[in-house]
């Protein structure tokens, strides 16, 4: 969780430097100042895709929100096992970013960790989604009727316009994800 402290301050340190108020950033974000806020002081679980409609929103790469620095690689980067940049979501949600240092990258991909038990708020931003399982099993809720279960080895790509959310059906899943960048 104090990784999630670092990047809401981080956020809001940028949102003040780029001249924008609580406000007028929400509208941006197509959220209210109220919703906003409570992202900004790390009292509710944003989204991946919120994650990047911010740093699109403060027209920077993610990685210099999640790292601080501006991604300068522009051949190729690797992430060793263990080595990704980590960020501590919510109780029981984690992800990695597997190319934080990677300018000007047209997807995200990250690896996610859920531990089962939470109850996930269905969240939508711009562009499509791609989820693999590397382990356990998944369900994932997509608009208001569709449900899809996967286990290692399966996969769904989707409109992640749609209202969504992945929960674990397993003690602890992870899957890959990758999120198109300019959303």
């Amino acid at each position: 969780m104090e990784n999630l402290k670092y990047l809401c301050s981080r956020i809001k340190d940028l949102r003040e430097f780029s001249g924008y108020t609580a406000k007028e950033f929400a509208l941006k974000l197509n959220l209210t100042e109220a919703e906003y806020l409570e992202y900004e002081g790390g009292k509710k679980d944003f989204s991946i895709g919120l994650f990047y409609s911010i740093a699109h929103a403060l027209m920077l790469e993610p990685g210099v929100l999640l790292s601080g620095k501006e991604a300068n690689i522009t051949t190729a980067t690797v992430v060793y096992n263990g080595k990704g940049k980590e960020v501590e979501r919510a109780e029981g949600y984690s992800f990695v970013s597997l190319n934080s240092d990677f300018a000007d990258s047209r997807f995200q991909p990250m690896l996610v960790t859920i531990k089962a038990g939470g109850t996930p708020e269905l969240v939508k931003h711009a562009g499509h989604e791609f989820n693999y399982v590397v382990k356990g099993s998944l369900r994932i809720v997509i608009g208001e009727k569709k449900e899809f279960y996967l286990k290692e080895g399966d996969s769904i790509y989707f409109d992640a316009s749609q209202p969504h959310a992945q929960i674990a059906m397993s003690d602890e899943a992870k899957f890959l994800t990758i999120i198109e960048a300019k959303l």
